[in-house]
């Protein structure tokens, strides 16, 4: 009980100290509140903006990995850049990038995240997809560092190197299958002029997924074909599923920091008033 009138006592204390200082702290207040948003006004405003990526590393590097670490290459190497922003090394980062000094100076973050969907079962699981978050101070260059990240994968030597190795893979592999339709035409051509149906001796081959038996060697190597047609045309070292949107609405958090600096200022406030009172 004695603790419960201490606590209301301390409160009311506070309430009748604040009104008997409210000019002195609402100038605190005020000053506060307005430095903050000339502050801002004059800070070079910053704009928002993502991209949806996917990047075929993992399959040019030919390891099994689990689902979620499938995009971690390319994750870490659009992080990666973080290090020269934060340094200001953008002498390096124009370097990485392919583009202009001025370009460069103009980035204020990169950061690339896997993405993931929720399931029926409310639970989540990763995509084959990452997203890279960009700000900039002028929505102009947008475009510049876009092609300056595919650049910047492209010219990579590690990830260069085992691009060239799998394109030369599946070249030799449509080479290969091309080479074996000709042959089965070539034998079924002759079995039809000696009036043998060729198709019904002929022999279960696997068409790359396990347990997928066709018993047309024609059409099983045609599909197989095509998707590995399809594979080298999809798995770049980077490509945008969605390009970054342009932006318009300057970022200047105005909101945010007139708050805080509202607080800051009245706690300064009752500071001063304390000592004032003191006194």
């Amino acid at each position: 009980m004695t603790e419960e009138l201490n606590v209301k006592e301390l409160f009311s204390n506070f309430i009748k100290f604040n009104r008997r200082n409210n000019r002195l702290l609402l100038i605190f207040i005020v000053f506060g509140v307005l430095s903050v948003i000339i502050f801002q006004k004059f800070k070079t405003p910053y704009y928002e903006t993502k991209a949806i990526c996917m990047s075929g590393i993992s399959e040019y590097e030919r390891v099994k990995y689990e689902e979620e670490w499938l995009q971690r290459t390319a994750i870490d190497l659009i992080n990666y850049l973080e290090i020269n922003i934060e340094n200001k090394d953008y002498k390096a980062l124009s370097s990485l990038l392919g583009v202009d000094f001025k370009v460069a100076k103009k980035i204020k973050k990169i950061e690339a995240e896997q993405l993931y969907q929720k399931d029926m079962n409310e639970e989540f699981f990763s995509l084959n997809k990452f997203e890279i978050m960009l700000t900039v101070f002028d929505n102009m260059i947008i475009e510049d560092v876009q092609q300056g990240l595919l650049y910047y994968f492209s010219n990579n030597t590690y990830v260069n190197d085992y691009y060239m190795r799998f394109n030369e893979s599946c070249d030799q592999i449509i080479n290969d299958i091309n080479y074996e339709m000709r042959l089965l035409e070539k034998v079924r051509l002759e079995g039809a002029s000696n009036s043998l149906d060729v198709s019904t001796h002929s022999v279960n081959i696997v068409s790359g997924k396990e347990g997928k038996n066709i018993s047309n060697q024609i059409i099983s190597l045609s599909d197989l074909r095509e998707e590995v047609k399809m594979k080298k045309l999809l798995f770049k070292p980077l490509a945008y599923v969605q390009d970054f949107a342009h932006v318009d609405k300057k970022e200047d958090d105005i909101l945010v920091w007139g708050i805080l600096g509202g607080f800051l200022s009245f706690c300064l406030g009752l500071i001063v008033a304390f000592i004032k009172e003191v006194n």
